[in-house]
């Protein structure tokens, strides 16, 4: 049999270089397939997996708005090298993405969305470059967005071959706390737009399992939960505890984050008054406030080291004792991220450390590390104190909790047995459209 040709759709480029923790990447890498990708954000593609790309920015659908300009163009490619190089068109791409990015304000968000929703595509170009590389399978990894699910809807109409797509995100409750009218009228916009793009639909992917359960109800289609991959080894390997104890956080500071990692560093100043017997260290490429830096760098019990590549971090977890994941607490983001399952996490698991999560008990990947007791799981500030005091205590959960999190990985997020079932389920569902077209 032929390998299957599947055509991915981003919001973000594909390069592994500026999203070292690249999802698509770790699903693909070495997946019996050929890839093309269509991308909306500005940047040169970089990974080993795909060649053919399609590119739209902000800039191209600003442009076709007041000319005649459409959006959309190919990158060119010269075997697996990148020969188009960045100009000036490209510097201005970026400029303004990133300004659109960094734009807090409700209705900025809304205004932007609205440049995509009515900017003029390059429909002769997009339907060229997807008639040349005649995909088997449409994919789409994104959170749901009236950019992207417009974009779902003229790919597909382009070619009819089956759409599947996955979200980590909650991209339809209306369980969010907002008071700006704004937002809610997007929202339910967006609530509309999605439920008509669901019947387009072979298969959903979500993060969560409440998620993909309600989607099945919602929307009549089939779905599942995916995860991110890990090469964990075979076997589990002993290390040493560190005096002091070393607790690592690696990602973000966004949505709070920096709060529950700061009252981690009070805990621990007051752990060790008398010893440094625990540490907090950060590695983050956040800009730092000048509270955030008298919160969490104080040089003795936490310290901010600024960011790692991935090889980096993979050193350092070596020698580190618990590795962490944390969310807000504050009810915004709770419910904001109620459905987030982040790659992070798999991280975690595959760090050699101790995974302890600190974040609210309806959080999915709260819920999923307490199912599987792969983690030391706090879902409040009070026993956060007790749990510290306690490996403290007694430093031999830390040996405990770094095989449950070794176990967990290796039985549920090895990449090659993820990939199988996804090139499992891309395979019944081109078998199932394969038998009802004979029939």
């Amino acid at each position: 049999m032929k390998k299957i040709k599947i055509l991915v759709l981003s919001d973000e480029v594909w390069n592994d270089k500026i999203h070292g923790n690249n999802v698509l990447t770790n699903w693909f890498e070495g997946f019996d397939a050929e890839f093309a990708n269509i991308y909306c954000s500005p940047g040169k593609p970089d990974n080993n997996v795909c060649r053919y790309y399609f590119q739209i920015t902000d800039t191209m659908m600003l442009k076709s708005l007041i000319s005649r300009q459409k959006a959309g163009k190919i990158v060119s490619y010269k075997s697996e090298t990148v020969i188009e190089s960045i100009d000036l068109y490209e510097k201005e791409n970026l400029k303004l993405y990133k300004f659109l990015k960094s734009i807090n304000l409700e209705v900025m968000r809304v205004m932007r969305e609205a440049i995509w929703t009515l900017g003029k595509y390059d429909i002769d170009g997009l339907k060229r470059f997807i008639e040349n590389f005649d995909p088997d399978i449409i994919f789409c990894a994104r959170k749901a967005s009236l950019k992207i699910l417009r974009l779902e809807r003229i790919v597909k109409d382009i070619y009819n071959v089956p759409l599947i797509v996955f979200t980590g995100d909650d991209e339809y409750s209306l369980k969010q706390f907002r008071i700006s009218p704004m937002f809610w009228i997007h929202r339910l916009n967006l609530r509309s737009k999605l439920s008509k793009n669901a019947s387009l639909y072979s298969l959903y992917y979500t993060h969560s399992e409440q998620q993909s359960k309600e989607y099945n109800r919602k929307f009549g289609v089939d779905t599942k939960t995916l995860f991110k991959g890990a090469d964990f080894p075979r076997n589990y390997v002993e290390k040493q505890i560190n005096k002091p104890i070393t607790l690592v956080y690696a990602g973000k500071l966004y949505c709070n984050r920096w709060k529950s990692l700061a009252q981690i560093a009070y805990y621990i100043k007051k752990i060790n008054e008398d010893d440094v017997k625990i540490v907090l260290n950060i590695y983050t490429r956040d800009a730092i406030t000048k509270k955030q830096d008298k919160l969490l760098n104080d040089k003795k019990n936490s310290y901010i080291l600024g960011p790692v590549n991935a090889d980096r971090l993979k050193e350092i977890y070596e020698k580190a004792d618990i590795a962490l994941h944390v969310e807000s607490f504050d009810i915004k983001n709770k419910l904001l991220t109620r459905y987030s399952f982040s790659t992070k996490i798999i991280d975690c698991l595959n760090s050699t450390c101790a995974v302890m999560a600190i974040c609210w008990n309806q959080h999915t990947g709260y819920k999923y590390l307490e199912s599987e007791d792969a983690a030391i799981c706090v879902d409040n500030y009070e026993k956060l104190k007790e749990v510290l005091n306690e490996i403290v205590s007694n430093p031999s959960i830390v040996d405990e909790y770094r095989n449950k999190a070794w176990k967990c990985g290796a039985i549920n997020h090895d990449s090659q047995k993820i990939r199988n079932e996804m090139l499992s389920d891309f395979k019944e569902i081109l078998k199932r459209l394969d038998c009802n077209t004979n029939s």
